[in-house]
């Protein structure tokens, strides 16, 4: 087979133009090279009629690979004495149907964290699967793909890589069903979670991580476990959104931070009185940016499990420290003492069933059981 070179046109630091070779094979098989920056187009470079050729292949690097492929495969058939299989500009590519999928997803509003978790779904499968075309796509893609990701994603402390791969594949289900189509892998084929018990904080460890705890970090500790946010939304909360004289802080969307709240949801959150006495005294201490949890340029903090965890490292705390953990500890928290409907409503979850993952089994005293039916026991 005639070898066919992906060119890219770059500027050079000196002025001027030159073309580099982007690699897309290894060892003669074909390769999925990662997008090359600073490139201002794209060629497609070989040999015809014993002559040399360059012909454009586009400013978008992901059209260029496919028009690469499509180049290979058409010059194989020459080769070989087949017919020529022209692209179908009818047919919705894949690098065309997640371009677009990823502009419809900022045009709905969605949260960045949600757009970045499509976006990245959606793009490592473009780039880990061989295909051209969406209706293309089959079973085997699937479980290819499943197999690079298992290869390729990072395990981390205490995590479940089973449950970051059947995240991914949901995002490609609505990709897919955007796209008019079913995920071609039945989700009971999806990899298996192992069940574990929900963690909520005990009392003794929140008071092991504020012991050592500089003024910011408990403030900060405080205000994940009761109110419950979520850590973008913990990282986007403004004092605006405190009121100071009812005791409450408001979860709403801040367009100026480029955040939207999920489900579109506006929450009310009850607080206690020592919290509200600590954003007070925050906020003098601070200055007066709107955010309460700001990083060094005032924009929304990033880092704030590495903030909880400098507190609990300090305190010799030997638990799992995560920051979904306080969520679930003011879940398990509001559940026992005033219903899981209103734990479903303070969190802000759509479905019912997701707050009862939320919700940690804890140990019930005797007197709790005796109180339990001390109305008709005993008369």
């Amino acid at each position: 087979m005639k070898t066919i070179a992906l060119m890219a046109r770059v500027k050079k630091p000196s002025g001027g133009y030159a073309f580099k070779r982007i690699p897309t094979k290894a060892k003669g098989r074909p390769i999925n090279p990662p997008e090359p920056a600073g490139v201002l187009c794209y060629y497609f470079r070989y040999t015809e009629n014993g002559r040399q050729v360059m012909k454009p292949a586009g400013e978008n690097f992901a059209d260029a690979m496919l028009r690469l492929r499509a180049k290979e495969v058409e010059v194989e058939c020459i080769v070989r004495g087949l017919p020529v299989q022209k692209v179908a500009e009818d047919r919705p590519t894949i690098a065309a149907a997640v371009e677009q999928f990823i502009k419809n997803q900022s045009t709905l509003a969605k949260s960045s964290s949600t757009v970045d978790g499509y976006s990245r779904a959606v793009k490592q499968f473009r780039d880990s699967c061989f295909k051209v075309y969406m209706d293309e796509i089959t079973r085997q893609d699937i479980l290819d793909h499943m197999a690079w990701l298992q290869k390729e994603l990072p395990t981390r402390k205490g995590g479940q890589r089973e449950g970051t791969i059947r995240t991914r594949l949901s995002y490609l289900s609505v990709f897919f069903f955007e796209n008019g189509m079913k995920n071609p892998l039945p989700k009971k084929q999806w990899p298996k979670l192992e069940e574990r018990n929900v963690e909520a904080y005990t009392s003794e460890q929140v008071q092991t991580l504020l012991s050592q705890a500089t003024a910011d970090e408990y403030d900060l500790i405080l205000f994940l476990l009761c109110t419950g946010f979520r850590d973008d939304e913990a990282a986007h909360a403004t004092y605006d959104e405190v009121n100071f004289k009812a005791h409450t802080v408001t979860v709403s969307p801040k367009p100026e931070f480029g955040f939207t709240t999920k489900n579109g949801k506006i929450r009310v959150i009850p607080v206690p009185g020592e919290l509200i006495e600590r954003l007070r005294e925050r906020r003098e201490r601070n200055g007066e940016g709107p955010l309460i949890f700001p990083n060094r340029n005032n924009r929304p903090d990033a880092a704030l499990l590495v903030r909880v965890r400098s507190a609990a490292e300090r305190a010799g705390f030997t638990g799992r420290v995560t920051l979904h953990k306080f969520r679930k500890s003011f879940g398990t928290r509001y559940g026992e003492k005033h219903g899981i409907v209103n734990a479903q409503h303070l969190l802000g979850h759509a479905d019912i069933r997701t707050t009862q993952k939320y919700l940690a089994q804890t140990k019930i005293a005797r007197s709790a059981v005796e109180a339990l039916f001390e109305d008709v026991v005993g008369k």
